[in-house]
């Protein structure tokens, strides 16, 4: 369970921005954000343990507005419960194709005002007198805004958002990206190139760009589809062997038992010992290969991901998006390979059988001890 939040998708009207999920019986705090009542109980009591003493007040986790509960001397598992439940989110759920949300800005102040906007940085509403007061402001001035009603056009299907991809550069946040350098292979506004490629021999505008040029672009749909192919493969190739884990261990399980059997009385203890350290080896394994399995299927969801907006860019896209979405999906895409990579080392159960045959001597040699000790 996350514990504080930064920044949530566009689906935050009708989402809790601590699960990601729709809400489940929402309850509002008094800065107007609403979350699950177990998301927040639960947020409450983690906010509690990390203090490490009794809370009488704690932080939205969205805006960190503090929040004193009107019950402060009931158990702390309680002050969720007491939270006024959201009657309108509910019913405002119900209707799919719905954008009255109402603006946070002029809630706080007891106005009621359509919302036009939403800012994904601040997880807020905003009517279009707020919006421009909040584009004024030099720290919110390049926050990432959407219409709501473009929102509620994607919230009912699965078809991604072109507007993800945005065309401002990174370096000159007020700039548009207007070109590639080859040389560099960096995306490029108007000021990049005065400033930083001046030299540069190989710069394109995007609608300079040639066939030649985008067909390399064209090959990411391609390239995504081999890629989703051989991570489908590595996943069933780790959930065979995940399977096949339990019987392997115990296999070795009967094989010490059985090595054992002729131990006399004496080494007993020694072989308790050994059976208990093979079910702790087990169950660290077991965590080690659905960590595996899990580092597989989030690259595997990553891709899927990458596929459905590919599709969306190559269809409905523009030159601009489509240039950008490949120039950063190639680099995004080679990282997160490469991080799934590191995570999916050798296997795990040879090392263990390894470990298990040394203490498997080590229990023959007690046993040859006291044998030893009893003809003599």
């Amino acid at each position: 369970m996350a514990t504080a939040v930064t920044g949530v998708n566009e689906f935050d009207i009708f989402t809790c921005p601590i699960c990601l999920e729709k809400l489940k019986s929402p309850k509002s705090l008094p800065c107007s954000h609403s979350f699950c009542e177990v998301c927040i109980g639960e947020f409450i009591l983690s906010t509690e343990s990390r203090a490490g003493h009794t809370l009488s007040s704690y932080p939205c986790p969205v805006c960190r507005a503090v929040v004193t509960p009107t019950n402060p001397e009931d158990e702390t598992s309680h002050w969720a419960s007491s939270l006024p439940q959201n009657v309108s989110l509910p019913s405002q759920m119900d209707q799919s194709e719905s954008t009255k949300q109402e603006c946070h800005l002029c809630k706080t102040e007891n106005i009621q005002h359509l919302a036009t906007h939403w800012c994904r940085d601040c997880s807020e509403a905003f009517c279009d007198d707020c919006l421009r007061i909040h584009n004024r402001m030099k720290i919110s001035a390049d926050h990432k805004v959407v219409k709501i009603e473009e929102i509620s056009k994607c919230a009912s299907g699965d078809e991604p958002d072109l507007n993800l991809i945005s065309d401002k550069c990174s370096v000159h946040n007020s700039e548009i990206l207007t070109a590639f350098c080859f040389d560099h292979k960096k995306l490029c506004c108007l000021l990049c190139l005065t400033l930083r490629h001046r030299k540069c021999e190989n710069v394109k505008a995007f609608e300079e760009m040639t066939n030649r040029d985008t067909d390399r672009f064209n090959s990411l749909e391609s390239e995504l589809n081999k890629v989703k192919s051989k991570v489908e493969q590595l996943i069933e190739e780790k959930k065979n062997k995940y399977e096949t884990l339990g019987s392997s261990f115990k296999s070795v399980e009967l094989a010490a038992i059985t090595s054992a059997a002729s131990i006399k009385d004496k080494v007993d203890i020694l072989l308790s010992s050994f059976l208990k350290e093979l079910n702790i080896s087990l169950d660290e394994q077991k965590a080690v290969f659905e960590g595996k399995l899990k580092t597989a299927e989030n690259l595997l969801s990553c891709i899927i991901s990458m596929m459905n907006t590919t599709k969306s860019v190559q269809d409905y896209g523009s030159i601009n998006q489509k240039c950008i979405h490949f120039i950063r999906t190639k680099p995004e895409l080679n990282s997160k390979i490469v991080e799934t990579s590191k995570v999916l080392n050798e296997e795990a159960v040879e090392e263990v059988r390894f470990v298990i045959d040394n203490t498997i001597h080590q229990v023959e040699k007690s046993r040859q001890f006291w044998e030893n000790q009893s003809v003599l």
